[in-house]
């Protein structure tokens, strides 16, 4: 999806939130058993399948000015969990060898990295993954990872707490592992996977690999690689 930016037009990602997609912060609570987070009109959809709550964010891409910061939280779990590409939503990039995934350099190398690498970046199509590269500021040279399994490890997210009469922050973001003590006191943002049977491939094969007619070639849209070992904010 393209903006319109100064002068010309800017590209959006899929899982960019909008300006336009309003935050349901004021229906947060506590659970009326006072042992954890809640919705006043909570819905089953609100929680995923480990009991955690997740951040209410409505659904309208295209709707006021992008918000390059701020990941839209359903966009970002989808496109994880069902291998969409993180820029144009479409199939991500997948061979015998994996989906394709794009990592920074300065993430830290970790022995036997990228290998049981965590992160909250989504894969990518091979057409947009020359995008990403030309426009993301947060990737500068990138390194390109194929990979065959990413298995859910957690959240990441906040823990919120009552405080004078009212729910506040009661920590800076972080990482939440699933099956963690304290888990009903947490608002979760993105989902965190830890990326297995990885192998680093050629990105400047992997963008001409791609060719005219892959699912991103026409996708003026971009975004930023996976993290590495410890999952750091988008």
């Amino acid at each position: 999806m393209l903006h319109s930016e100064g002068h010309g037009k800017v590209p959006v990602p899929y899982i960019t939130a909008w300006s336009g997609e309003r935050v349901a912060v004021r229906s947060l609570t506590v659970r009326a058993d006072g042992a954890g987070l809640a919705y006043r009109d909570e819905v089953a959809g609100d929680r995923d399948a480990h009991g955690v709550l997740w951040s209410r964010i409505g659904e309208a891409p295209g709707e006021g000015r992008p918000r390059f910061r701020v990941v839209h939280p359903v966009r970002q779990r989808r496109a994880l969990l069902e291998g969409l590409c993180q820029v144009c939503g479409g199939p991500a990039g997948r061979t015998g060898r994996g989906v394709l995934f794009l990592l920074p350099r300065s993430a830290g190398r970790a022995p036997g990295w990228p290998e049981g690498a965590y992160g909250m970046k989504p894969p990518v199509c091979g057409g947009c993954a020359a995008v990403a590269v030309r426009h993301c500021p947060h990737l500068g040279d990138p390194v390109a990872v194929r990979v065959r399994k990413a298995r859910v490890r957690g959240v990441y997210g906040g823990f919120h707490a009552p405080s004078g009469g009212r729910l506040a922050a009661a920590s800076e973001d972080g990482f939440l592992p699933y099956g963690h003590p304290h888990a009903a006191w947490f608002l979760a943002s993105q989902l965190v996977v830890e990326l297995r049977r990885c192998t680093v491939v050629d990105l400047a094969a992997e963008i001409g690999g791609a060719g005219a007619g892959a699912p991103g070639a026409k996708a003026e849209a971009t975004g930023p690689g996976v993290g590495a070992h410890g999952p750091a904010a988008a």
